[in-house]
């Protein structure tokens, strides 16, 4: 019975480990998820429809939209033809 609690236990803490683009109030991440950028200790979400590098470290400023996104407005579409990374 212990060896399988103990197994169980270190998949939990591997999984809420992956997981990232969680926030809780007991903790402080030091990297997010694709998708995420780091706020004060907490992962936030990029503006849609960016996204971050894997384990990313960096701040809002990371998060881009990927070349090849579309996009269109009153005078047509268009498409990136690179990364477009958010600025301040």
């Amino acid at each position: 019975m212990l060896k399988r609690f103990f197994i169980f236990f270190c998949i939990c803490a591997v999984c809420n480990a992956a997981n990232a683009a969680c926030t809780a109030t007991t903790k402080t991440y030091t990297a997010c998820k694709p998708g995420y950028y780091l706020n004060g200790g907490t992962c936030a979400s990029c503006p849609s429809p960016g996204t971050t590098p894997d384990r990313n470290t960096g701040t809002i400023t990371s998060c881009y939209l990927p070349s090849g996104t579309s996009c269109s407005d009153t005078s047509g579409t268009c498409s990136y033809t690179s990364n477009c990374y958010y600025s301040l």
